[in-house]
């Protein structure tokens, strides 16, 4: 059956109590076992995607954040969590948060999720996502990550064995992933198939291959036949950074979420912009001075976190995000760099948000 013939069908049949263009970006949606506010959620980034950067995006309207990915067995290790708390940390996060894990062994997985579920601060989070599209290299070697789209049978196993460790908690498990391996083995919708069999109540489909990284386009048509083939809902996540892209995905594709990564990085407000331009026609451009408080707001909480010194060296590779696009920003960026402590990079901020 081609996909034109498929979509027709799959919109007469989920779409009986109107049309798909009715669907808003506003509008609350369940995912997994809970509802969420709206259908736009801030997908999973190492990095620049820690907890500070996380509660931020969710000030601005984020629906649900995802964290960084954490290794299963590597929890197995941390018996109190000192290593890996900073990337399974939600607390802060307006219970709006779901915990990502990475993993190539069921049995890890599945120990994985009892330790985590039963911790007072992690068993709080919404759902358990399962991430199997990362195509990092120290991930992928491991047999994890984007590498179980070439293993499907072990996959399944990994969310069956998740699942049921899930289940007496009351939790879901999501699944991440990506097209396929290459051009040449796009094996998504077997693969969310097959996930959606072993146990999985939502999917996450970014739609690129592994081959690809994060470069090149993402071919949104592979979400369109997962969700045309799928009972669960899917998130559509890969060059989405405004309200025509949302709207293209949810009412020709058959999303019901969409994720958006890169395309936060220095705007954590582009969720409140995508809402309020739905709601009004506006999008949101902060002022000078409301584009300086945000930034200092987001350096402030890292710096809490991990103190000013480490602070101001991990806050850099957001600051090069913040000065994107913007007048003299390799001076800037510069200047960043060779910044030395609290003061002189408030400064600076206030110098180049003042200049745009």
């Amino acid at each position: 059956m081609c996909y034109e013939i498929r979509m027709e069908k799959h919109m007469r049949e989920k779409n009986q109590s109107g049309p798909r263009a009715k669907k808003k970006v506003a509008d609350s949606v369940r995912w997994g076992n809970v509802f969420l506010q709206n259908r736009l959620v801030l997908a999973p980034m190492a990095g620049p995607g820690g907890h500070s950067f996380r509660c931020l995006c969710e000030h601005f309207g984020a629906a649900m954040t995802v964290t960084e990915l954490c290794s299963a067995r590597g929890i197995l290790y941390d018996t109190n969590f000192v290593r890996n708390h900073r990337y399974l940390r939600i607390a802060g996060s307006k219970n709006k948060a779901s915990i990502q894990l990475f993993g190539a062994d069921p049995a890890d997985m599945k120990k994985a999720v009892r330790r985590l579920l039963a911790h007072p601060e992690y068993g709080k989070t919404l759902v358990l996502d399962i991430n199997m599209g990362c195509p990092v290299k120290k991930v992928v070697q491991t047999g994890a990550g984007s590498a179980l789209m070439k293993t499907p049978d072990l996959a399944a196993r990994i969310v069956e064995a998740a699942s049921e460790a899930a289940f007496p908690y009351g939790k879901a498990v999501t699944v991440k992933f990506r097209s396929g391996w290459d051009k040449d083995h796009i094996n998504a919708v077997s693969f969310g198939k097959k996930m959606e069999a072993a146990g999985a109540k939502a999917l996450s489909l970014h739609a690129r291959t592994r081959e690809q990284m994060y470069g090149g386009r993402a071919d949104w048509t592979i979400i369109g036949e997962l969700a045309a083939q799928t009972s669960l809902p899917v998130a559509a996540n890969g060059d989405i950074r405004t309200l025509e892209d949302c709207y293209t995905l949810l009412h020709t594709y058959g999303a019901e979420l969409c994720m958006i990564g890169r395309g936060a990085l220095g705007k954590p407000w582009i969720f409140k912009s995508i809402l309020n331009e739905e709601n009004n026609g506006s999008p949101l451009a902060p002022r000078p001075e409301e584009r300086a408080k945000i930034i200092l707001h987001h350096l402030n909480a890292v710096l809490e976190t991990q103190g000013e010194e480490k602070g101001i060296r991990e806050f850099r590779t957001s600051l090069v995000y913040y000065l994107k696009g913007m007048p003299k920003a390799a001076f800037y960026r510069n200047k960043a760099m060779k910044a030395e402590n609290y003061e002189e990079l408030k400064e600076l901020i206030q110098e180049f948000t003042q200049g745009t």
